[in-house]
């Protein structure tokens, strides 16, 4: 990738996205990393679905 697209890239998501970084007990970042691909989904993907259904529920 050219250096001039990844400087877009990095701007684009600065822009439209938020970082998060979460600490697990060791062995927990396989286990969603399974849990995601047994519904088809990135781990991002699937800790933003069990965050939103988790708020629905409270």
């Amino acid at each position: 990738m050219e250096e001039s697209r990844r400087k877009a890239n990095k701007k684009w998501l600065a822009k439209n996205y938020e970082s998060i970084t979460i600490r697990v007990p060791k062995g927990t970042k396989d286990k969603i990393k399974a849990w995601a691909a047994a519904h088809n989904m990135s781990m991002a993907s699937y800790i933003q679905e069990a965050c939103k259904e988790k708020s629905e529920k409270s």
